[in-house]
């Protein structure tokens, strides 16, 4: 027969844990109510790519591993093909988020207060609504990376090295999802070498739980091998050619402003709970994490502001424990209730700029008031957010393509192909030309460049994106058709032209085309 303190202690579990679910359903139903295309808002470019690699899947690509297209594989299959249904598990994804957090500052000791502020900051984080507002793998590898801190927390606190599996586990599958796993693989090495936790290493489970983490990885690995280490390739263009030089002061600030503005002493409360703090001196390998993550960032200089987004909710965990008990210690229990209503507002008044809730228009104005038009990629920047203007234009673009091609005669309809000059456009027009009866598109863009041109002879290609002045040295003849403009897409406008009787076999010219970024 329990006791009064035991059925005390179950009503406040099961009262914080219908607040964290509550929470959690929150940001689901976020999600949900702007998964659509009620606004304007279409598929986001990366969605459109990933559903053609789900529809040849494999055991790599050039720019990730094989586990979010075999999910939206799963997905197609099951759910279909609309925006909502794409973004179901993207989603659900992020609501575990929440949920987990909370349960992390649990674990860490922290009571009812500190679980919900942990919690309600995931909710309100600009960051983490945009990564769950579509179907890619970042959101994903959030997740395996809160997985993994959540089963560290349990592991530290039990004292048990069995976990190790678990936290192999939850390592294998991030690198299955996105390659950049590979930093929280090197924080927590560095996290393990520099505290008491690397007592484990004479233990056998580490190494089983880094062999079971290899042993997931092992087909994405063979896979790179046999196609000459594309996506090391890719990253080191993308390094150069796509991301934004950035300063260390510029990383900083974009953290502070991507996690909400207000959240900020929240995770460093975190990082001073693991690094300094009495109480969270078993887990200080989790503060090692986030700093080598951060000064891996700082030395590469040129990373997405977005990598480390996986690494905050351990640390807006434990940073909620700090913020309560220092209200309970200085007797200003105020500042439990205010801190939420304060992430809250910020939150509020950066929601336009997180999920598609205004319309473009709106949106562009809101913008450009707060001054918060930013460029993610170089040369990239529109009067939308670049991920609000990777989702406008597609299917407008395939009908005027589309058209096109419908004016060639039979002959060359039978012989053309269209050749792009990124995923993108390449993406759209297999995803939205099925309905157009259209060739499959080629492009020498990422993995693209993989699938090869088939059996296309290139005696008719319409060319998108690609500069007339650049195919006459290949073509006998270069027809610029039209340009295709779009007032909010990233690409505004995008050069048609139809080249006819390539001057050389298409084959011996591919190589040519090859562009990883």
């Amino acid at each position: 027969m329990a006791t009064p303190a035991i059925r005390a202690l179950r009503a406040r579990l099961s009262t914080e844990s219908w607040l964290l679910l509550g929470l959690a359903a929150l940001k689901v139903s976020l999600h949900f109510a702007t998964n659509t295309s009620a606004l304007g808002y279409g598929y986001f470019r990366d969605e459109l790519y990933y559903w053609v690699c789900a529809m040849r899947l494999d055991w790599g690509y050039v720019d990730h591993p094989p586990l979010a297209p075999f999910l939206l594989r799963l997905t197609s299959l099951t759910l279909g093909d609309s925006m909502f249904a794409w973004r179901f598990w993207p989603a659900l994804a992020g609501g575990t988020l929440v949920l987990l957090t909370g349960l992390m500052a649990r674990e860490l000791g922290g009571g009812r207060w500190a679980q919900a502020i942990a919690a309600l900051s995931v909710v309100v984080s600009p960051l983490q609504l945009i990564i769950a507002s579509f179907f890619s793998t970042n959101i994903f590898e959030v997740l395996l990376w809160a997985m993994s801190a959540y089963t560290l927390v349990r592991l530290l606190k039990f004292n048990r090295p069995r976990d190790w599996l678990w936290v192999g586990l939850w390592i294998g599958l991030g690198l299955q999802t996105k390659h950049t796993t590979v930093f929280w693989i090197v924080g927590l090495a560095v996290g393990v070498l520099l505290t008491d936790v690397r007592r484990h290493v004479l233990t056998p489970w580490p190494w089983l739980g880094g062999g079971l983490a290899l042993l997931i990885f092992a087909p994405n690995l063979l896979w790179q091998m046999s196609h000459e280490w594309a996506s090391v390739e890719f990253y080191r263009s993308a390094s150069l050619l796509k991301n934004i030089p950035t300063s260390a002061i510029d990383i900083v600030l974009n953290q502070i402003l991507l996690n909400n503005p207000l959240a900020w002493p929240l995770w460093l409360a975190g990082l001073y709970f693991y690094l300094f703090s009495v109480e969270g001196k078993p887990y200080r390998l989790l503060g090692w994490v986030y700093l080598t993550i951060l000064a891996m960032l700082i030395v590469m200089q040129s990373s997405r502001p977005d990598r480390p987004a996986g690494a905050y909710p351990m640390l807006l965990a434990a940073g909620a424990i700090v913020i309560e008990r220092a209200a309970h210690h200085f007797r200003a229990r105020w500042v439990l209730s205010a801190a939420p209503i304060a992430l809250t507002l910020v939150g509020l008044v950066l929601l336009p700029l997180s999920l598609p809730v205004l319309s473009p228009a709106l949106t562009a104005r809101y913008a450009l008031t707060l001054g918060l038009t930013r460029e993610i990629e170089q040369g990239k920047v529109t009067a939308l957010p670049q991920y609000f203007a990777d989702r406008f234009g597609w299917e407008e673009q395939v009908t005027a393509l589309a058209a096109i091609y419908h004016q060639l005669s039979a002959t060359e309809q039978a012989q053309a192909i269209f050749l792009t000059s990124n995923y993108g456009e390449a993406g759209a027009l297999d995803f939205f030309g099925r309905a157009q009866s259209l060739p499959r598109a080629v492009s020498g863009h990422n993995n693209y460049y993989v699938w090869g041109p088939a059996a296309a002879t290139g005696e008719v290609v319409i060319t998108v994106g690609l500069p007339a002045s650049d195919l006459s040295a290949v073509f006998e003849t270069v027809d610029l058709v039209t340009t295709l403009t779009c007032e909010y897409c990233v690409e505004s406008k995008v050069p048609v032209t139809v080249a006819r009787h390539l001057k050389a076999p298409l084959d011996t010219l591919w190589a040519q085309t090859k562009h990883y970024e």
